[in-house]
């Protein structure tokens, strides 16, 4: 089986982690990547610039992370109330949320977003 790599943002009034039913639909943009190290350089160029665009971020296991601006919401109708927009950034490898375990890429991303 060929190993494959993806890394790809969301824009969501859920955070990136969840994987609710259709969350696909709110992909925005989607890499592909031959090798994990090309995945991993590309996760960190946009974790730096969703970083620079958001005050505010949270990690969840180091595949995904949530960017948001509390001032940001989006109204909803079903449930009739404000919810918060989200931009997900998520890491893949072989279609599954991928572990980072490389202790400098860990390390980029605890001082990048702070909260992990």
């Amino acid at each position: 089986m060929k190993q494959t790599w993806r890394v790809l943002t969301t824009k969501s009034d859920a955070e990136p982690w969840w994987f609710f039913e259709g969350w696909e639909r709110e992909i925005v943009e989607d890499w592909a990547f031959e090798s994990r190290e090309a995945a991993v350089d590309a996760f960190l160029v946009e974790m730096r610039r969703l970083r620079s665009q958001y005050p505010n971020s949270k990690s969840k296991k180091f595949h995904s992370i949530a960017f948001w601006d509390p001032d940001e919401i989006v109204f909803c109708e079903a449930c009739d109330d404000d919810l918060q927009l989200y931009y997900g950034l998520v890491i893949f490898e072989n279609d599954k949320p991928m572990e980072i375990r490389d202790e400098a890429v860990i390390q980029e991303m605890k001082e990048t977003i702070g909260q992990i």
